[in-house]
């Protein structure tokens, strides 16, 4: 835990500069005895800290030695930034920090890398998860020369589809969901997403446009994929699971899914929504032996039916 403190506390020093030992105490939780401490070791390990006197006085790092340690190019910006899908330690039960991380690293590099790793944050974002689907091959091609665009704020023409002519489009940022990569961009005066594979005869302009100061990239996305998930239909089953069929539950696909705790008997009850007819009869193959279909009784009856074929075939 003293190693999680002591990096800490540089991060706290490169972001703010001056900081007092009572407020790095407070901040952290410990006492300033233990600060002053923790300063003696980062003096010993060649961190170059030093404090000043006074009523205005703390620690603080050498001007060098901040600017030569957070010098982050392009390339290394993007890496900390896009690099950081969201949900991975929730998924683990562990304290999960969010953007709240993301804000914290801008804080402690320089002002160059900052600008850098926001200007990157703005045009490009991983989600976790994905689309069900083939997995396409190799990455699109025109992917390097449209980050390019998008990077540099200029207009793209494309030709997309099967359509014959092209469209003038404002990339704004680049989206990638599962293996595909999708761009969101401004025609017509509206947002639309485009898939980066769709994408044909990309010709990059020299024309600037201007982002709107109010547009962000991830806000824009979660609320489009929200709008996009109610036009789907859907087809909505309940279920009771057991043993095998509750194993099974978690790697078939459904668009939603929810399970109760474990009865007496090792019974859950689950509900699924698997969007049509097709959908939910191939849920029910895949569960096995230790299912019981509750609802809809349509459902029910081809279980039954499903069964008896089998035994007049067997």
């Amino acid at each position: 835990m003293r190693a999680d403190r002591l990096l800490r506390i540089v991060f706290r020093l490169q972001g703010r500069g001056l900081v007092s030992a009572s407020t790095l105490a407070q901040e952290l939780e410990v006492s300033t005895r233990t600060i002053r401490r923790d300063m003696e070791a980062l003096s010993a390990a060649g961190i170059p800290v030093y404090s000043t006197r006074g009523g205005a006085g703390g620690w603080a790092l050498v001007d060098d030695y901040r600017t030569s340690l957070t010098g982050l190019s392009t390339t290394e910006a993007l890496a900390m930034i896009v690099g950081q899908p969201r949900g991975i330690l929730a998924d683990l039960g562990l304290d999960d920090p969010g953007d709240g991380l993301i804000l914290k690293l801008l804080a402690a590099v320089a002002p160059a890398a900052r600008e850098h790793a926001e200007h990157a944050r703005q045009r490009i974002h991983v989600e976790l998860g994905g689309y069900w689907g083939p997995v396409p091959g190799d990455p699109p091609p025109v992917l390097p020369r449209l980050l390019q665009a998008i990077w540099d704020d200029r207009v793209i023409k494309i030709r997309y589809g099967t359509a014959v002519g092209t469209v003038q489009v404002a990339p704004y940022g680049l989206v990638r969901k599962g293996a595909h990569w999708y761009l969101v961009g401004q025609r017509d005066d509206k947002l639309r997403t485009y898939r980066v594979s769709r994408m044909r005869d990309l010709t990059v302009t020299d024309v600037p446009f201007t982002r709107p100061a109010e547009f962000d990239l991830v806000t824009f996305w979660r609320q489009s994929q929200d709008a996009y998930a109610k036009l789907l239909p859907s087809y909505p089953v309940r279920l009771r699971l057991r043993d095998h069929a509750r194993i099974r539950a978690g790697w078939a696909f459904a668009r939603t899914r929810s399970l109760s705790p474990p009865d007496a008997d090792g019974w859950v009850e689950a509900e699924f929504d698997t969007e049509d007819w097709e959908g939910a009869v191939g849920l029910v193959r895949s569960l096995g032996g230790d299912v019981v279909v509750v609802e809809p009784e349509r459902l029910r009856r081809q279980v039954i039916a499903d069964a008896h074929r089998l035994i007049e075939l067997n």
